[in-house]
């Protein structure tokens, strides 16, 4: 499916927000920052790099378990003596979930 870069919507968030945490009286940031967990955490709360994010999810692709519903009910459309069988038997390779 090709579509604009700019339909992509970036929905920024923290993996850890200490800040909202402690809002909610739960205050734990010291205690990571005694266990020398500081650095970590700064790691997966800094940049994202959103043109690269939307780049990969641009040109990847996504077998889910909507595409198997479809990929089936087209096959039988086309040939509905198939209708009925399993994946294997219509030539199709198992599905064991999502792939990305």
């Amino acid at each position: 499916m090709d579509f604009n870069e700019s339909v992509l919507k970036f929905w920024y968030d923290r993996m850890v927000d200490f800040k909202s945490l402690k809002a909610n009286d739960f205050d734990v940031e010291e205690l990571f920052i005694n266990q020398g967990w500081k650095r970590y955490f700064e790691m997966l709360n800094g940049p994202i790099y959103t043109k690269m994010v939307k780049e990969f999810w641009m040109k990847s692709t996504v077998y889910d378990d909507l595409s198997v519903t479809m990929e089936v009910d087209q096959i039988v459309l086309n040939d509905p003596s198939l209708k009925g069988k399993t994946r294997q038997e219509m030539g199709l390779k198992e599905y064991n979930g999502t792939e990305i």
